[in-house]
C-alpha cells in the first residue's frame, strides 16, 4: 500500500460523515422502533423487546468474526475500506425492510418477519461500525488529531440524531395511511444513511501499517481485549452510558405523550436535547484536550445525573419551558458520555498494539460495536416489558376521512409511575459505576505521547526506542 498523503480538512469531514449513519439510525430506532411495532405493526410490548434481545444472540457471534475479517483484510485499498462497499448497499436494502409494516393477520408471523428483518439490519451495522470504528485508530496516530476527528464524528452523529429525532414523524404525517408513511421515510433516510460510505471508500486513507501478521478466529482471539485493564475501563465507560441513554431514548415519547400530556411538543424537546449535545461537542473536544477525556468524561456524569433527578421530580403543572431547560441539562452531560468513550478508543487500540505485539484494532472495536447493540437492545427490551407488566393501553387506530387516526390511551397509574422510575433509577443505577470506571481509567495524553513513540519504534519506522526497559515495564503495568 502507497504512502498516503497528509490528512485534510476534506478528508476528516468525509471520514465523520459515516457516522452520520451510526448515530441517526440508532436514535431513530430508540425514539421510535418499540412504538412503531407496537401501534403500526402491533404486536405485544413483551414481542416487540423480545425481538431485539434476540438478535443479540446473532450479534454475540458475528461482531467478534467481523472484527478478526476486518483485522485479517489485505487489499490494495487497506483493512477496513473495502467493507464500505457492502456497507452502502446493505444500508440501502436493510433500513427499508426494517419499516416495512407487514400486514400479516398472525401476531406469531409479524414476529417472524420483524425479527429476520431486524438480524439483517444489525448484520449490516455491524458491517458498518466495525471496520469504521477500527479505522478511527488508524486515520491519523496523533493525540489531539484523533480527538479532532472523533469530534468531527460524533458533530455528524448528533446533527443526524436531531433529524432522525424531529423528521420521521413529519414524513410520516404527509401521508393519510402511515405505513405508506414509515415506508416513504426508510427508503428517504437510507439514501441519507449510505451516500457517505462510497465517498469514505474512495476519498480517506489508512494511516498504520498492516504488517503481516494475522489474528486467528479462535475464541481466544474473541476475548483477547478482555485481557487488556485500559479497554475494561473503557469498555465499562462506554456500555453504561451508552445503556443509560438508549433506555431513556426509548421511554422518552412515552414520558412526553402520557406523563406530560404534551405529545405535540415531543420532538421539540428531543430536539433542544439535541441542539445542546451539537453546539457543545467542540467545548467538549477542547477540555478533553486540555483536562484529559476521563476528566470530561466524569463531569459529564454528573451533569447528566442532575438532569435526570430533574426528570424524574417533574410536574405537569411546571412552568411550560421548564422541560426545554431540563431538556438541555440533561445533554450538556449526554455530549461528554458520547464523545468521550470514541475519543479514548483509538488510544486503548494502541495499548494493545503494544500488548499483543501486533494492532487487532477489529478486536476491540468488535467487542464494543456489540455492547452498543445489545445497550440498545435491554433498553428497549426492558421498557418494553416494563410496559408490558405495568398495563401499557395501545392507541385506537382507525380510518377518518380517507386517514388513518391515532387516539391515545389513558394509562392506569401504574404505567404513570414506571415512566418516572425508569428516567431516574436506571441513570443513577448505571452511571455511579461508569463514574468509578473513568476515575481509575489509567492513560492520559503524556503517557500516550511516550506510547505512540515507542510503536513507531516496535513497527520499524524509527531507529531507536524512546524507553528503557524499565520505563516500558511501567507503562505495561500501568495500561495492561
Amino acid at each position: 500500500m502507497n504512502t498516503p498523503p497528509p490528512i485534510t480538512l476534506r478528508e476528516k469531514l468525509i471520514f465523520g460523515s459515516g457516522d452520520i449513519f451510526i448515530g441517526g439510525s440508532q436514535v431513530i430506532m430508540a425514539f421510535y422502533y418499540l412504538r412503531f411495532l407496537t401501534d403500526v405493526v402491533q404486536i405485544s410490548p413483551a414481542l416487540a423487546g423480545t425481538v431485539v434481545l434476540v438478535s443479540k444472540v446473532w450479534d454475540a457471534v458475528s461482531d467478534p468474526i467481523m472484527g478478526v475479517l476486518t483485522d485479517n483484510t489485505r487489499t490494495r485499498w487497506g483493512r477496513r475500506k473495502p467493507w464500505f462497499v457492502l456497507a452502502f448497499f446493505g444500508i440501502l436494502t436493510s433500513f427499508v425492510l426494517l419499516w416495512y409494516p407487514v400486514g400479516f393477520e398472525a401476531e406469531s408471523s409479524k414476529f417472524i418477519y420483524v425479527l429476520l428483518t431486524y438480524i439483517y439490519f444489525s448484520t449490516v451495522a455491524t458491517v458498518c461500525l466495525v471496520p469504521y470504528s477500527s479505522m478511527s485508530s488508524e486515520i491519523s496516530t496523533d493525540y489531539e488529531e484523533r480527538n479532532n476527528i472523533n469530534g468531527m464524528r460524533l458533530f455528524f452523529s448528533q446533527a443526524s440524531s436531531l433529524l432522525a429525532a424531529v423528521l420521521p414523524l413529519t414524513i410520516v404525517e404527509q401521508f393519510n395511511d402511515p405505513t405508506v408513511g414509515w415506508l416513504s421515510m426508510a427508503v428517504i433516510f437510507s439514501v441519507f444513511y449510505a451516500i457517505p460510505w462510497l465517498a469514505m471508500f474512495f476519498c480517506t486513507h489508512e494511516r498504520v501499517p498492516m504488517g503481516d501478521q494475522r489474528s486467528k478466529l479462535h475464541i481466544r482471539t474473541f476475548l483477547a481485549p478482555f485481557a487488556v485493564r485500559s479497554f475494561r475501563k473503557l469498555l465499562l465507560m462506554y456500555f453504561l452510558a451508552y445503556l443509560s441513554m438508549d433506555v431513556v431514548a426509548a421511554v422518552f415519547q412515552y414520558y412526553m405523550y402520557y406523563y406530560l400530556e404534551r405529545k405535540d411538543e415531543a420532538d421539540l424537546v428531543i430536539g433542544t436535547m439535541l441542539i445542546t449535545q451539537i453546539v457543545l461537542i467542540p467545548v467538549v473536544v477542547t477540555l478533553a484536550n486540555r483536562r484529559g477525556k476521563a476528566v470530561v468524561y466524569q463531569y459529564s456524569i454528573g451533569l447528566w445525573l442532575a438532569g435526570a433527578c430533574l426528570l424524574a421530580a417533574y410536574q405537569p403543572h411546571w412552568p411550560d419551558w421548564s422541560i426545554y431547560a431540563v431538556a438541555a441539562l440533561v445533554g450538556s452531560g449526554v455530549v461528554g458520555c458520547v464523545v468521550m468513550p470514541w475519543s479514548i478508543f483509538p488510544d486503548v487500540a494502541d495499548v494493545g498494539e503494544l500488548s499483543f505485539g501486533h494492532r487487532i484494532a477489529g478486536s476491540f472495536s468488535g467487542v464494543l460495536t456489540f455492547s452498543r447493540k445489545f445497550s440498545g437492545a435491554i433498553g428497549i427490551f426492558g421498557v418494553g416489558m416494563i410496559l408490558e407488566f405495568s398495563g401499557y393501553v395501545p392507541p385506537l387506530q382507525e380510518m377518518v376521512d380517507g386517514r388513518f387516526t391515532e387516539t391515545l390511551q389513558v394509562q392506569p397509574d401504574s404505567v404513570i409511575t414506571a415512566l418516572q422510575l425508569i428516567v431516574f433509577v436506571v441513570p443513577m443505577a448505571l452511571l455511579v459505576p461508569a463514574l468509578l470506571a473513568a476515575r481509575t481509567y489509567p492513560l492520559d495524553k503524556e503517557t500516550h505521547g511516550r506510547l505512540r513513540r515507542y510503536l513507531e519504534y516496535q513497527r520499524g519506522e524509527e531507529p531507536t526506542s524512546n524507553l528503557s526497559d524499565e520505563e516500558l515495564a511501567g507503562i505495561k503495568r500501568l495500561l495492561i
